[in-house]
This record gives structure tokens, sequence and C-alpha cells, in this order.
């Protein structure tokens, strides 16, 4: 019998089919999931791009085998264990719960044959986001927990009556969430690392250890409470633990999620940090470190809602970073990003230490936005580990940029081979296909490699597990090498001499050898010296520290001087917990180590002054740095490090004497925005504000920097959930028909009657101090204005919004408004800043309050016909506001044109001292610094160098001219060939374009020395090529046709302060001096190069020496440091005695020196350093050569006796 349908089946019938066909019910198991039909997707082989030709890449398992699969890890027999998402962002599709499964090559035929379930739970949560396998422990990360199960009997099946299960750690916040516990990894210790994002922490330990971690993100009812350790930990953290559950300390902290991490057989800390904005990066984590993700102190405001405009200098954009706020860069207490690649979702990472592949030194990140496995080269740099830039190592070809490729996670199997995870999905409709791949990675130049067997019941066993890729597995040795004492230490002695030259494996013997007794760590102390390699001491010092703390402190005080900085930093980190009075002489020596410009190694000193800061400051910092008026960079930057009371004091003080650019300006300011207490907050904010009153911090950048640190960084706002209003009033008076603008503009206006009008404009704005700071201030702004223009803003206000003001927005809660401007908005926190009428700034919890945001393209300033102004007086208005304010400033409201020359304190200017440049080829005492002020003696002709070469910049300086007839200069893209070449002691000036700097009594000088006229130069500031360089010069052009001659003569003559400004740019160099643009040119070759202050026989001063950056720095060869070499003797040589030529005379002495005259005017004065029979060489390359009774002096000149 048939059955009709009811029309309401008829109707959901195509829904009710297109839900079976996407399984609408559940399966009862993982293996009968498996089993269910369904279409298997992946990406094919041939879609891959390898950045690596010699490597290769190859199918290794597909679903049914894995599904969906999201972290992994291998064993010692070379089977793998995984983790699944099945239903990621979906309803359970497992009845029975999330699995781990474990895949295997049984046959050898590169590509896996099995997978079964080791352990299936029902509260495991949806993809479990780590797994590590050790021997036969394999520990699940799946919050809130980290899970161990021991597989007692090793048959990879999970049987809870012989085998064990211990929740390991518990307390990671938010189980559904991503911010959360990630993988656990081996390290060379033998311990365990592991990191969580930010939704927070709050974990205890067997051994009674209690550590919280919470912000504004995640859990944040732990904001400001304090660990079991006495310290407040923020957001994501590092963390490291013994195997048996004791010992749990914290690596890092303020992390938004780093999802995978690795440990160097050195001991680094590697990861990288997602962030959905264009701020992802990899980096290296030095211990102790706050990674700069939310508040420093205690986590409870996002970085959006401090951003600084000034930190955004290229504005938004999704595929780079926007914003130096985002990791807090400016803030004391935030360690360097690393590396910041801009938009990305990174997953698992992998440092490669093996060579197998080729790819040794390596990192890879696994980057599900980007579809791509990245790769950089993290290299030891001084005092920090810089990560390098990242390139694609696995992408998809250009044809394939469709492919569902989702990579999540990446791992070396026991043979070295190379493995990664591809989740297979379309993040953009979030639909989850359930399939999955893993791919493995080998050599096309080497035959099929075979399983190692690994021993870890044996001493030789665990030693040559030792050198296995495999992270866990060489881990998981170390530890057991640990646990046979010095039953171990023969062995681990002979592994460690047999590779003394392979840092990796050296390092790893290291670690274990440290923690065999007294043998072992007096043979570990042996590296404490090394002198050839930084990292022998600085491994042995880490080893050492871990395996027997208590004598830290007494290694701290060997290495404390130590050549490298590395280790000097490490020993910084190590004295973080030790009291002041222990530790006073090792911290001094270490501060003496600064340079005022390594912050990686000024927050490793920030780690050691940890709870002792003032008596650092007051003890060791201001005693070696006594006058703030007259601080260099080093003593700049460590009174901003620490940020005391007293050092804030002295910082003001310095700020107001030196009167920084604005960049410096900012930089410094950034030590007032960071305080421990309400009071210091108070004092901070009426320090900033007293300094933005002064007048030479009057123009707009440093106006603005004062405002945004104040109103961001200074507030006490707490937030509020719209239980008020604070509208905007919308009628001031009777709307009037007014003329155009051109027309008001024609009236005669009075000043005098906009006075008394512009008490509409005192509402929302503040004129000559009086009005309320809503909208833009107005005291200066008419002076940038015409009439007419500023008729045509009031009378049409929304055309224009100024900076500062472009977002007008309402805030809509259910019963309340607030209109404002937008100062800040933080998705993630939930909240924003919102500056309201009367002036202030109220924080409102957008999300918690349930309000809807308007962003408005209308100004909030009433138009002249709503504020019910007449024709007239709208014209009054527009004359008083022309002429309010005084001349010489202009209004934060306008855009502030730079004057030519620049005044060299606006963006991207700073100053120049001593410790800028490198001597290349003068003496030691040619050139004395005070700060910034550089004296010159002129003796010996040589250059100085700034420390890196540039490309296009700006350079101001002023010099003086103390003789008469002084001779300088300034070189502009000094090659960096001819450099090294005068720092080997082969001539005396570089190649490059030369900018001179000469005395007005240089012409009368010369013409009476060489009795020849004085037309091939001046002494107003020619501009020319030396050497092989090429430029097109600007007229006038001296008869050589290569000087650029000046077009006006400018310059004062000696004890007078002459004024350059250079600007290099893109193979043009154009020279004012003292105001006036005079010469230049163009069509340089090379246009690249190193800028060079010249010594050149008399003395010379320079001072104010102000440098701008305009493209990124280049990297900096490899130049020999020039080394004076001994003055030879000449006794008994034949060239001894007075000679003459053309009017001068050379003595050369006994002793090695040779005094040049002319007449009877010493010239100069030059040591002798190499001889032959019958010559000589003075320093300088200058030859002399005896021929008969004729002396011939660099090939030119040609001397005889009297």
């Amino acid at each position: 019998m048939r059955m009709k349908m009811s029309s309401k089946i008829q109707r959901f019938l195509p829904a009710l089919l297109l839900a079976c066909s996407v399984n609408l019910f559940s399966a009862p198991d993982r293996d009968s999931f498996a089993k269910e039909k369904r279409e298997i997707q992946g990406v094919p082989v041939d879609a891959f791009e390898l950045s690596n030709e010699n490597l290769k890449v190859e199918l290794w398992a597909r679903s049914p085998l894995v599904y969906s699969p999201v972290a992994m890890d291998f064993d010692a027999q070379g089977r793998l264990w995984l983790t699944e998402g099945i239903d990621y962002n979906q309803r359970p599709r497992v009845d029975a719960g999330r699995s781990i499964m474990v895949l295997e090559d049984k046959n050898g035929d590169g590509q896996a044959d099995t997978s079964h379930v080791f352990v299936t739970e029902k509260d495991i949560r949806h993809a479990p986001l780590g797994i590590a396998v050790f021997d036969n422990r394999i520990v699940l990360s799946s919050t809130p927990s980290i899970i161990v199960y021991t597989d007692v009997n090793r048959n990879a099946v999970f049987e809870p009556k012989v085998d064990k299960r211990e929740v390991f750690l518990t307390g990671f916040q938010n189980k559904n969430h991503d911010h959360t516990v990630h993988a656990v990894v081996g390290a060379p210790s033998g311990q365990w690392h592991f990191s969580f994002g930010n939704c927070g922490a709050d974990i205890r330990t067997k051994d009674g250890r209690h550590y919280l971690s919470s912000c504004y993100y995640g859990y944040p009812e732990a904001i400001g409470k304090a660990s079991s350790d006495g310290e407040v930990y923020v957001g994501g953290m590092t963390m490291r633990i013994n195997p048996d559950g004791t010992g749990l300390q914290p690596t890092g902290e303020n992390m938004r999620n780093p999802h995978d991490m690795f440990v160097t057989s050195q001991g680094d800390i590697f990861q990288s940090d997602n962030d959905d904005p264009a701020h992802c990066r990899s980096s290296w984590v030095m211990e102790y470190a706050n990674m700069g993700y939310a508040d420093l102190k205690d986590g409870s405001r996002s970085w959006e809602e401090v951003a600084k405009t000034w930190e955004e200098p290229a504005g938004w954009n999704k595929s780079r970073r926007f914003s130096r706020s985002h990791w807090r860069e400016n803030y004391p207490g935030a360690f360097p990003p690393g590396s910041i690649y801009g938009a990305g979702s990174p997953t698992g990472n992998l440092f490669i230490e093996d060579d197998t592949l080729g790819l040794a030194d390596t990192y890879l990140v696994c980057c599900m936005v980007r579809k791509e496995i990245m790769v950089c080269r993290p290299k030891l740099v001084d005092a920090q580990i810089e990560m390098g830039k990242h390139q694609p190592f696995v992408s998809l070809k250009a044809g394939e940029k469709g492919q569902r490729f989702l990579p999540t996670d990446v791992a070396l199997a026991p043979d070295g081979s190379l493995f990664f995870s591809d989740f297979y999905n379309d993040t953009s409709r979030r639909t989850n296909q359930v399939s999955g791949s893993i791919y493995r990675i080998t050599r096309k130049d080497q035959p099929k490699r075979q399983k190692p067997k690994i021993d870890f019941s044996s001493v030789g066993g665990l030693v040559n597990a030792l050198a296995n890729p495999a992270v866990n597995v060489r881990s998981h040795a170390a530890a057991q090498l640990v646990a046979r004492g010095e039953k171990a230490f023969g062995k681990v002695n002979d592994f460690l001499e047999a590779n003394e030259k392979k840092g990796h494996l050296r390092a790893r013997a290291i670690w274990v050898m440290a923690q065999l007794g007294e043998k072992g760590r007096a043979k570990v102390a042996e590296y404490l010296t090394a002198e050839d390699d930084a990292e022998k001491p600085l491994v042995a010092y880490r080893a050492l520290r871990h395996a027997n703390p208590g004598g830290t402190l007494d290694r701290a005080k060997t290495l404390a001087g130590s050549k490298f900085l590395s280790v000097r930093r490490e020993v910084a980190v190590s004295l973080k917990d030790v009291p002041y009075d222990e530790c006073k002489s090792v911290l001094g020596e270490l501060i003496d180590a600064y340079d005022g410009r390594n912050r990686y190694y000024l927050e490793a000193l920030g780690v050691a002054f940890t709870n002792k800061e003032k008596e650092i400051y007051r003890e060791l910092v201001a005693t070696r740095f006594p006058n703030p008026e007259k601080w260099s960079r080093t003593g700049k930057r460590l009174a901003w490090r620490l940020h005391t009371p007293e050092s804030i004091r002295d910082l003001d003080a310095c700020i107001r004497s030196q009167v920084p650019p604005v960049d410096e300006f900012r930089f410094l300011a950034m030590a007032f925005a960071s305080f421990k207490n309400d009071e210091e907050r108070k004092d901070r904010k009426e320090r900033l504000l007293a300094l933005g009153k002064l007048a030479v911090f009057q123009p707009e950048h440093y106006q603005i920097s004062v405002r945004e640190i104040v109103e961001k960084d200074l507030n006490d706002l707490e937030g509020e959930l719209m239980t008020n209003s604070y509208p905007v009033p919308k009628n001031l008076g009777e709307p009037t028909k007014l003329s155009t603008s051109a027309e008001i503009a024609k009236l005669k206006g009075d000043p005098e009657k906009g006075k008394a009008l512009a008490g509409k404009c005192y509402i929302c704005h503040k004129i000559n101090g009086a009005g309320v700071p809503f909208g833009p201030e107005l005291t200066h702004w008419g002076k940038q204005r015409t009439i007419q223009q500023i008729v045509h803003e009031i009378v049409s206000p929304d055309e224009k919004l100024a900076h500062g003001y472009e977002k007008p927005i309402r805030v809509r809660g259910r019963n309340n408004i607030a209109e404002g401007f937008l100062s800040n908005y933080s998705w993630h926190a939930g909240s924003l800043k919102i500056k309201v009428m009367g002036g202030e700034t109220r924080k409102i919890l957008f999300r918690r309050a349930g309000a809807k945001i308007d962003n408005l393209k209308a100004s909030w300033m009433p138009s002249a016909s709503e504020l019910g102004l007449s024709d007239q007086d709208l014209c009054d208005l527009a004359h008083f506001l022309k002429q309010s304010g005084s001349g010489e400033n202009l209004s934060q409201g306008g855009a502030a044109k730079e004057s030519i020359p620049p005044a060299g304190h606006e963006p991207g200017w700073e100053i120049l001292t001593g410790d800028d440049f490198v001597n290349v080829n003068c003496h030691a005492d040619t050139w004395t610094w005070k700060l910034g002020h550089a004296f010159c003696t002129g003796k010996p002709t040589g250059v100085i160098r700034y420390r890196e070469p540039l490309k296009n910049f700006e350079l101001l300086c002023e010099w003086m001219h103390k003789k008469k007839g002084g001779n300088s200069g300034v070189f502009v893209w000094a090659t960096p060939q001819s450099i090294g070449r005068l720092a080997s002691g082969q001539g005396r000036l570089p190649q490059g374009i030369e900018i001179q700097v000469l005395d007005l009594g240089y012409a009368e000088v010369y013409k009476a020395r060489h009795k020849k006229p004085a037309d091939w130069f001046t002494s107003h500031g020619d501009v020319f090529p030396v050497g092989p360089i090429k430029m097109k010069p600007f007229p006038p052009v001296a008869p050589n046709g290569r000087r650029s001659f000046p077009s006006k003569e400018t310059t004062k003559g000696i004890n007078e302060w002459n004024h350059y400004y250079v600007k290099a740019v893109d193979g043009e160099v154009r020279l004012w001096v003292n105001g006036e643009e005079v010469s230049g040119g163009n069509n340089i070759s090379p246009a690249s190069g190193y800028l060079c202050l010249e010594s050149e026989g008399a003395p010379v001063e320079f001072r104010n020496i102000r440098l701008r950056k305009l493209s990124s720095s280049l990297k900096e060869e490899a130049i020999p440091v020039f080394k004076p070499q001994p003055t030879i003797d000449l006794k008994g040589h034949p060239t001894i005695g007075r000679w003459y030529y053309r009017g001068h005379s050379r003595e050369i002495t006994e002793e090695g020196m040779v005094t040049l005259r002319e007449g009877n005017n010493v010239v100069w004065k030059r040591r002798c350093i190499s001889k032959t029979k019958d010559g000589f060489v003075l320093e300088g390359n200058l030859t002399h050569q005896l021929n008969g009774d004729v002396l011939n002096i660099e090939n030119r000149y040609k001397a005889k006796r009297k």
C-alpha cells in the first residue's frame, strides 16, 4: 500500500536527506567511524612545492587511517602517535569520545599500513592540542589537564587493568578554547617543557607549588593574584617541570597563544605566537621573559587599549605588522618580539638539529592561514638569538592555492625523515570535511632509510640515543642517563669527547654530564673558561645552574666578565632571585658591559634587577651616571628600564635638559607609562604633563605623545556597563541661512566681536587656555588657514575631520547612550574608550553591557548654521581664530609641515654620539667626545665611520674650525671596500662622496703654500666624488667638471658654528649650509655605504649630529678593526737626518718619527711602520726610498740633504 507524504514532510525532506548525507547520527566508536563510507579527500603530492630541490614529498598516510590530525610525535620504534579533530567546531561524531591513534609502517614500504586506537576517552576535549611520547609514557595535552598514560605492557593499547593513567597537571582554563595547554616537549636536561595560551591557568603540583596566570582575555578573576613564589604571572606562559611532576617553574609569560614550542640542545626556547591581526611572530624566549601581549604588570589591559597613533607608522595592513603597541615593544620590561611575519595562524613547530635532510639549524613553523610550512634560521648574535626571516618551506604551487591544506604539526622520525600533518579543511566555511593526511619528506639522493634500533635498557644504548634526531627520544635518554648517576660517566664522557666539534651533540652531553655527580660537574666546569665558542661556557653555565643551583653565585662572579655578551646575559637572568647584597658586585660588572643599545641584554639586566630595583639604581646606576643632564644613551636606558621613583625623577631632569628628538622622547616617556602603584601613576602623570607645558615641547608631535600616554596609560578608568548616558547636545541656537564661504570671507571682520562669539566654541574646544578639550585645540588652528578656509570648515565641519578626531561613535546600551570620539577599541577585551562631552574619557565594557557601536561619518561639531551664526558673526569669529595664539606653534588639530632644513626633533631623528662611530684609521686620541660634541685634533689624516652602512638618510650637524685654513669633511656613501683598506693600514681617506668642510681662510693658506691659484675649490660647501665614484654635479660646476660648487656663499669663519643639512636619497646628495641649499649632485653610483667624519690636519669640532634613516639598514660587511701598527725604529738607517724639497723638509729620527715642515712650520708628524735596507714606510702608506743621494718620497717628490 502506498502512503502519501504530508506536505510538511515533503517540504523538509531535502534538508533531511542532506543531513543524512553528512552523517546525522554519530558513530559508536572510532573504529566504526573509520568504516563509514565517506569521500576521502586530500592534497595530491604534486600540488606541493618545496624550497629545497634536494627533497621530495611522499604521502605516508591518509583517511581512513587518520582523520583531521592535530598533534603528533614519534616513539623510539618509529610509530607515529597523534590526536585528531574529528569533531573540531562540530557536534560530537563519535559517541565513545576522542582517541589517541597509533600509525605504523610495518612492512617498510614507505607508507603507513596500520592504524589503531591507543585510548578513547569521553572527556578528552575536541582536537587535543598536544601529544608527546617518552618511551612508554604518552603525554596528552587536553584542557583542563595534562594526562600521562604509562603503557606498562608496551603493546600500544591502553588497558586500564594493566596500564596507568595519571592527571599530571590540571587547572588550565577554558576547555574548548585553543588558547590553552599545548604539547609537552623534552629538554636536553631531561625535563619536560610546555606552553599554554592566554586563557589562563590555576595549577597545583604534588610538591605544593601553586601557579596562577590570567589576563583580560582569560581567567580575569585571577588578575593581580600572586602565585606561590610571590610573582604575578600574565597571559600565556612557557613552563618546565620534572618528569615526576615536581619542580614546576615558569620560563616565560605574557604570550597570546604559543601553539607549540621547542627546546634546543643548548637549552634555548623557540615558539611561534598566534594572533588574529597581522602580528604573528616566531620568538626566542629568554628565561623569565615577559613577551608583552597584555599589560605587563597584571594583564588587565589589552594592547588595543594603549595603542598609540605614533606606534602605527604604516597604518592598518592585514598582511604586515601595523603597530608596535601590539607586543608592547616600547614598554620597559617587554622582551623584543622576535620575527614578526604578519597575518597567520601558527601551529606545530620544530627546530631541526640533525643534518640528515640538509636542514640543520632550521626552525619550521606550520601556518594554517598561509597554507604553508615556513622556515627560518635562528642565529646567536651578541646577547640574543635572532630568528631570521621567514621563507616558505612547504607551500602550494601557484595553480593549487585552492587546496584545503591546513598544516598542523611537524615532527622528525627517529630515522631523521621529516613528517607533517594536514588537517585538511575549508576554514572559511568551518565545514570540517573529516579527512586528513600525513606526508613524509626525504632526500632524493639518499637510499631508503632504516629504522634505528634504540636501546633504553643499557648505558651504551642511552648514550647512542642522545644523537637521535627525534627530540623526545633523546630527551628521555638524557633523563635515564641522569638516573644512572656516576655509572654513566665513562660512556657519556666518551660521547662528549667524540663530538667535541659538533655543537648540538656536545651540548646534549654537557647537560647530562653536569648531573652525574661531582666528577661530572668538574668536567663541565672546564667549559666555563672556553674562549673559542660562546656556546661552550653558555651551555655549561646553564647545565651547572640546573644541576647545582647552590653554586650559581660563585660561577656568576667568575663569568660576569666574560668576553661573550650571551654568557653575561645568562649570568644576569640567573641572578633574578639572588638578594642584592649577595650579588651587588656581579651586577655592577654586568651593568658595565651594557652598551646602551642591545635591548635583549637590557631586558636580561631587568630580570637581574627584579625586586631590587631601588638599591640598584641608587647604588649602582646613579653613582655611575651622577649627572642626569649629561646622561649618555646607556644612563638613560638603564634609568628607563628600572623606572623607580628616583630614576623617573632623574629621567625627567635629563629630558628637560637634553630636549631629545621626538622618537627618543617617546621612548623615554614610556618609562612614565610604567608604574607599580597609584602613587607612582599620579606622580608620573604630573611629571609628563609638566614636560608637555615646556616651550621646547610644544611642537605637535611632542604634544600628541604626551596626550596619548596620559590618556591611555596613566588613566585609572574603571569599566562601565552603560548605566549612564553621555550625549552630545544637538541644538545650540536657531538655524540660520548663510552665504557661501567666499562671500562671507569678503566681509570686514572684527576679532574682538569674534572673541565674544567664541564662547560657543569653548563648549567643545580649548582656545588660549580657555574651554573644554572635547574637540581639537584651536589656539593656533587659524594661523595655518586663510579666512575663507576657516569659514568653510566651520560651515561644513563634516568634510574634513581633524587628526585624532576621525572616529566619532555612538554606543547604544539597553537604556542609555554614549556619544563622542573613539579613543581605543579592543575586540578581545570587549571594551572601548570614548571621549565624551566635557573632555573626559570613559571606558565602556560594551560586550558585557550588550551595547551596539555605531561608527559615524559625520563630525560631532554643529555647523555654523546649527550654531545660529550669521554671516557677519562667522566672519568675526574667523578673524579672531586667525589671530589666536602665537605665530610660533601649530595647533594640534592641523598637520604641521616640516621646515627645510628640518629642526631635528621631528619623528625619525636620532642624536649621534661617540658610541655611534667606529674608528677606521685615526689615533685613539684623534677624536674625543662629550655626549654629542666631537673634538678632533686633525692628526693624523683619517676618518671615523657610522656603525653601519646606510642607503637613504638625512644628516644634520654643526661644525666649527679652530684654526685658520682648517680642512675637514663629511663622507657620504663611503664604499665598504675603501673603508676596509683604510682599516688595514692602506691609505688615508675613503672613496665616496665628500662634502667639504673648509675654513674661509683655506684659499689664502693654499695659495701661500703652493703658489697656485685656488680656483678649483671653495670654502662654502663643495660636493664631489672621491676615487672612481660617479656623480653628476649640480651647477655651478668646478673647472674639472667633478665638483659641485655652492650657488651661495654662507659659510662662517673660525670659532663660529656652521650648520649643515645633508639629504642623501636614491643616488642624489643635496647640501644646505646655514639654512640655504647650495650644492649637490645626482646619478651617484654606488649610492650606499658609510657615513664618515674626516680628520685632515687641523682641529675641528662637530656637535648636534643627528641622523634620520629613510630606508632599512644595510647588512654590515666584515671590516677589519683598525689597530695602529707599532713604531719601527730607524737606528743606523741611511735616511736619518733632514731632507729638503720645494720649500718643505722632512726630518727623520732614530726613533722612527718623521716631521714634515713648511719653512719653520710643522705640518705633521708620522711614525715609521716598516723599513727595508734603503727605505721605509710611514703610517698612511707613505713610501720613502733612497736612491743614491736622492730620497724619493711617495713617488712624487725628490728630496736632498742641504
